[in-house]
């Protein structure tokens, strides 16, 4: 692996550290940090096909309170990542609210930072 492809790696690594982080402590700007402004969302929740685009879904967000706020431990974990030069796949598992996800965030290099530019996921009980 060369040294820049570890760079790589260990910046989209700290890309998904901090969605993890600002998920769970619902904090909108540092998600707007982590995502491109066009970024979608898509995925099964609740039992129904879901697409959002990330104003609606940082409404969504800042209408609930935020995992920490409640005392809920973060337990995002990334499982495999794939970086090929200007982008990136992420498998991620996280709990949110009272259910557990499987996100596949992809990402990709925009000038000198790494963004996520859509998030597909599945969502299970817990």
């Amino acid at each position: 692996m060369s040294n820049e492809q570890k760079s790589d790696d260990d910046e989209v690594r700290t890309v998904v550290e901090s969605y993890f982080t600002a998920i769970h402590e619902g904090d909108i700007d540092r998600l707007k940090e982590v995502f491109e402004p066009t970024a979608t969302l898509i995925g099964w929740d609740e039992g129904e096909l879901r697409r959002a685009n990330l104003d609606q879904w940082f409404e969504f967000v800042k209408s609930i309170p935020s995992p920490a706020s409640e005392g809920v431990i973060q337990d995002g974990k990334i499982v495999w990542l794939d970086v090929t030069g200007t982008a990136a796949v992420a498998k991620v598992t996280e709990t949110y609210r009272m259910f557990k996800y499987v996100d596949y965030l992809t990402l990709l290099k925009i000038g000198d930072q790494w963004r996520v530019v859509g998030k597909c996921y599945h969502q299970y009980e817990r």
